[in-house]
């Protein structure tokens, strides 16, 4: 089975949990506020535990910084692309940062690890490259400019100690000390045929395969879609920027012999996927256009269902 035909059905797969979450939801068995608590879940169990076992055990590939370095300086670029055009438009200048947020930040942890495991299953490499490339490549640039950007154009003042303090969560977040642990143990040989590793390494599986699930069970109670005819022309360059851009921008970065393959094919798949939804949370806590950034989120997560698959059918 080729990488396009695994990544139509990871995509159906994942949205169709998520519309299972929708439902539930319709139907009063679970709440909008539940999404919360999953996403807490998220960031403090399960995808720790999926990047640790990601990580352990597989011998660490230095390239996949260079991919980092690359899938951070697309999103700069792809950053001060929505400045200008948000400039040559005259957009007010919460939709400035509006779309700023929404065009350089995307869910490459959040949707991206689940859905390059069902495109690449059981591929511990892919699981890899894909684990290093979203923490070092958006991760921390995320937790930095990100409310900086929430910051300045939302008319809060930029406050250096709130950059510094958002900074500091990222290194102190269970994501990181599990990306670094993950990356210390590939350096380390040890013997893995212990009862204490073999059964320890089996809860954490447990717990990392449960990711994809509460994932989709997450973004499914948040869906809810709201849409102006006021906003349709930003929503219009938001989609066009993130999900048709910035992964054609790349496509061109990783135009190199060194990198193979499925290098490309992940990074090009992490880049094309939709807003990222920390974004809409700066947005709200320093009042950037907070409605207008969850909107985006929203519609570029329904649309990128047809994009993701169409670009890489089309790159590859």
């Amino acid at each position: 089975m080729n990488i396009t035909s695994s990544l139509i059905e990871g995509v159906i797969t994942i949205f169709t949990v998520i519309l299972v979450a929708v439902i539930l939801k319709n139907i009063k068995l679970l709440k909008k506020e539940q999404s919360l608590l999953f996403c807490k879940v998220v960031v403090n169990v399960t995808l720790p535990a999926l990047i640790l076992v990601s990580l352990t055990g597989q011998s660490f590939n230095t390239t996949y910084l260079k991919m980092s370095l690359i899938m951070a300086l697309v999103e700069i670029g792809c950053g001060f692309l929505a400045w200008a055009v948000a400039l040559s438009l005259r957009l007010t200048r919460g939709e400035t940062g509006a779309l700023i947020l929404v065009s350089a930040f995307g869910m490459s942890t959040m949707l991206g690890y689940p859905l390059i495991s069902q495109a690449f299953p059981g591929n511990s490499q892919a699981m890899q490259e894909a684990v290093v490339t979203s923490e070092f490549g958006v991760g921390f640039l995320l937790f930095i400019f990100g409310p900086f950007i929430a910051m300045y154009y939302g008319g809060a003042g930029v406050v250096g100690n709130d950059i510094l303090k958002s900074a500091g969560r990222f290194f102190i977040s269970p994501v990181f000390v599990s990306l670094a642990a993950g990356v210390a143990l590939s350096y380390l040989s040890f013997e893995q045929d212990n009862e204490v590793f073999i059964i320890g390494k089996k809860t954490i599986n447990v717990i990392a395969e449960a990711n994809t699930f509460i994932v989709a069970l997450a973004v499914g109670l948040m869906i809810e879609v709201k849409v102006s005819v006021r906003h349709f022309l930003f929503l219009s360059l938001a989609v066009f920027l993130k999900l048709l851009v910035k992964p054609l921008l790349t496509y061109i970065a990783v135009d190199n012999p060194e990198f193979t393959l499925m290098m490309k094919e992940i990074l090009i798949i992490e880049t094309a996927l939709p807003s990222a939804i920390l974004g809409a949370v700066f947005a709200r806590q320093y009042n950037c256009n907070p409605e207008l950034v969850s909107t985006t989120v929203v519609v570029s997560l329904i649309v990128s269902v047809f994009t993701v698959p169409v670009l890489v059918l089309i790159l590859f």
